[in-house]
């Protein structure tokens, strides 16, 4: 064993904390035996990995409880004490299921981060009324991180017209809000003026190794790291199009790693990035969460093979023809059909992966007849809230057009 690693395991053999540098110019990992690892931000240590609150458990049309309690407490044991909630995700039962679960823990023992719904404002003065609705629904007197939400092409002058960052930098100096930032799902081009324009404490983005390229993620995050801006991130594993890898891309990863799932492999890849500070997994079970904190327990950074292995992933993927849908559901609140835009969308990417025409055919009649792709009206009002930029109504008559195919392959 060499030296530096017996050091480090005789610290954690004794409880204590080793402060590991990852070299090659990334940010320290805090090392604490039994614990996810932590990098340092400002007066906080944060969790390598954070709890993505869009996609808790369910029971029927509300939120598991009881699950919902059991996964925050073992996240709470093994040092995982970030959590990301927003006004609307869970059709805004996020918060409030948050706040009834993390009331039994010690306000200073968890991060809690949270978000600025736009869609409900429409004048400054909404502003802090709407932060006052949400620190009531989590039952805290303060967010620790809090951001403009889902900036844009189509919201960015929505907040700059309300005034948003004043009236939020006036919350921060109430001591209502630790850190302010934004969330992002636009251009270059307009992050650029973004970050031009305000001073930030973070900002969250979308990062994950076939993103990287695919929406210009690389770009984004260059651009935040020349202004020091350090970066929490969500969709690391693509809304779960990184865990469910086509036959190809796992083989791709087990000839390589036989060891690695692909959820651990997603996930180290987003923590490798040295400007991040927590990546988000919006985890749905416990056993998502047990899964996500080994990751981080037994945190490997990422090597030159393991990025190069990543790059040819994605290329796969890209090659078989996947929409690039992260199923946030954003176009399914403007949808004046009801159309369940982020269902088809799955089910034509596993069918382009599997090549399963029957298959394709049985789970997409699963869908109720007004939920189909056939009802879209071309109203394009899905194109303006879709943070990835996708033309959707054209990606719903594609596949319509390829139902009907499979549709008549079964009748010949």
């Amino acid at each position: 064993m060499k030296r530096r690693e017996f050091i480090i395991n005789s610290i954690l053999a004794l409880g204590g904390t080793a402060m590991l540098t990852t070299g090659c110019g990334k940010k320290d990992i805090i090392r604490q035996e039994g614990q996810v690892v932590k990098r340092k931000f400002k007066d906080l240590e944060i969790p390598l990995l954070g709890f993505g609150c869009m996609r808790l458990p369910m029971n029927g049309e509300e939120v598991d409880m009881a699950e919902l309690d059991r996964m925050v407490e073992y996240c709470m044991e093994h040092g995982a004490n970030y959590f990301d909630t927003a006004y609307m995700y869970v059709n805004s039962m996020s918060e409030t299921a948050m706040g009834k679960v993390l009331k039994k823990y010690k306000r200073e023992d968890f991060i809690l981060a949270d978000k600025s719904p736009i869609y409900k404002m429409t004048s400054r003065s909404d502003i802090r009324k709407i932060f006052d609705e949400q620190l009531e629904k989590c039952q805290v007197e303060y967010f620790d991180f809090y951001m403009c939400h889902n900036i844009n092409k189509n919201t960015y002058d929505i907040y700059k017209n309300i005034e948003m960052y004043d009236e939020l930098l006036a919350l921060k100096q109430e001591g209502k809000i630790k850190y302010l930032g934004f969330s992002f799902h636009g251009t270059p081009e307009i992050l650029r003026e973004v970050v031009a324009d305000k001073q930030w404490d973070f900002c969250q983005l979308q990062i994950n190794y076939l993103d990287w390229d695919v929406v210009k993620a690389h770009e984004q995050y260059d651009i935040v790291q020349e202004k020091g801006i350090p970066v929490t991130v969500m969709e690391p594993l693509r809304g779960g199009g990184l865990v469910n890898l086509s036959e190809k891309a796992m083989q791709k990863l087990k000839e390589n790693y036989p060891d690695e799932t692909p959820a651990a492999f997603g996930l180290r890849w987003a923590a490798a990035r040295q400007n991040v500070i927590t990546v988000l997994s919006g985890m749905s079970n416990l056993s998502q969460v047990k899964e996500n904190i080994q990751t981080f327990i037994d945190y490997k950074e990422m090597t030159a093979e393991e990025e190069k292995v990543a790059d040819e992933i994605s290329k796969i993927i890209q090659s078989q023809g996947e929409i690039n849908c992260t199923a946030c559901k954003y176009c399914m609140e403007v949808c004046p059909k009801g159309i369940n835009i982020p269902a088809i969308f799955a089910l034509y990417n596993q069918y382009k992966i599997t090549n399963n025409n029957f298959m394709f055919k049985v789970y997409y009649e699963t869908l109720a007849e007004d939920e189909q792709a056939h009802n879209c009206i071309k109203c394009n009002l899905c194109n303006k809230n879709c943070p990835q930029n996708l033309e959707i109504p054209q990606l719903l008559a594609n596949v319509e057009e390829e139902y009907k195919k499979v549709q008549n392959l079964e009748r010949k």
